[in-house]
């Protein structure tokens, strides 16, 4: 595989890759593994055999968990499919595994993807250091989630990421504003806006205020998988909500934002909908439904509890405070909320 300015090759086809998705399927180059004596074992991160500028991971950073803005994503933006860059062990993609969405996820760290927490690594994790080359998946998704990455890759290889990003319709990213380990591109917001939208994705400053007010109403609410609370600081603090033209605005992508189309009432200044051939209105008898495949995955409280049981049972509890919180999960869980049709926006 051979990069120049404006193409790169995969399986012998040249192409223009310029503001469109690539095609085609891109070989994985695997991180080069270095002695585990010269591993930094002082960190915080996991990263034994990984070379430095794959910055490590954490167990579980409970920073960068938010149950609260993935179903979000799924309920009312309709995501059905999601490409997750940067994953570490996989604790975010799991979650979107375990309530039905198609997931790929790809992990420079060769000890994260060893260690990775989904039940089948080999359907869904793509092990790829993006400072040896570029890849990007076969097909589109409607979404790409991309926690703790931006921050740990130069702008001189961010060419090699940049084709897996132009196959997602939606992209949902963070950047960090201090330093860390490896963090080699700290920025503010305006940066990220700017350089974002010279490589042709569209800032939505809609989706962003609603993703990240999510989870702030999330924050401290629950517990992680791990015991300790939910934070997701990095997503109510720095996550940003980039579209790509090029793939939303293909057909299999037509089922994104996932509002019902048919209104049911007004209050107090918001508008209530519902979905079309559904409610007591005497309109829903001659209202032409939605396909199913243009409709929300559903999301319910069975998967919310197989997935935290699942995490749960593979990552540390390291505080006493967490395994309180832990044991006394049954008592403290939500009521399952009720299932409806109406919106309101």
């Amino acid at each position: 595989m051979t990069l120049g300015a404006t193409t790169y090759s995969s399986s012998g086809t040249t192409q223009d890759y310029i503001l469109v998705p690539p095609k085609g399927k891109a070989v994985a180059l695997p991180s080069i593994r270095i002695a585990e004596d010269q591993f930094e074992t002082g960190r915080q991160y996991g990263g034994k055999g990984d070379k430095a500028h794959l910055g490590g991971f954490i167990d579980l950073d409970a920073m960068g968990v938010s149950p609260a803005s993935w179903e979000w994503m799924v309920s009312s933006i309709g995501v059905h499919s999601l490409l997750d860059v940067g994953c570490g062990r996989g604790i975010s993609t799991s979650w979107f595994l375990y309530h039905g969405v198609d997931v790929l996820c790809v992990e420079g760290s060769h000890d994260a993807v060893e260690k990775s927490v989904l039940p089948d690594p080999t359907q869904h994790v793509v092990e790829h250091d993006f400072s040896r080359g570029p890849w990007w998946p076969e097909k589109t998704y409607d979404a790409i989630w991309c926690v703790e990455f931006l921050e740990h890759v130069g702008r001189n290889l961010q060419k090699n990421y940049l084709p897996a990003f132009r196959k997602a319709a939606l992209i949902f990213v963070s950047h960090s504003n201090w330093g860390g380990h490896h963090h080699v591109e700290v920025h503010d917001a305006t940066f990220w806006i700017q350089k974002m939208t010279m490589l042709g994705f569209v800032y939505s400053e809609a989706l962003t205020k609603e993703i990240r007010g999510v989870a702030s109403e999330e924050m401290y609410s629950g517990v992680a998988p791990n015991g300790r609370m939910l934070n997701a600081q990095h997503v109510w603090l720095t996550l940003k909500v980039f579209i790509n033209p090029a793939v939303a605005a293909l057909p299999q992508h037509a089922h994104l934002l996932a509002e019902p189309g048919c209104y049911w009432k007004r209050e107090k200044q918001r508008r209530f909908n519902r979905e079309c051939g559904t409610g007591i209105d005497p309109q829903a008898k001659i209202e032409t439904k939605l396909p199913d495949d243009f409709k929300a995955l559903p999301i319910t409280p069975e998967q919310d509890r197989a997935w935290f049981d699942y995490v749960a049972a593979r990552v540390e509890n390291k505080t006493e405070e967490g395994l309180a919180e832990l044991a006394s999960l049954e008592e403290r869980r939500k009521k399952p909320k009720s299932s409806t049709n109406q919106t309101k926006h």
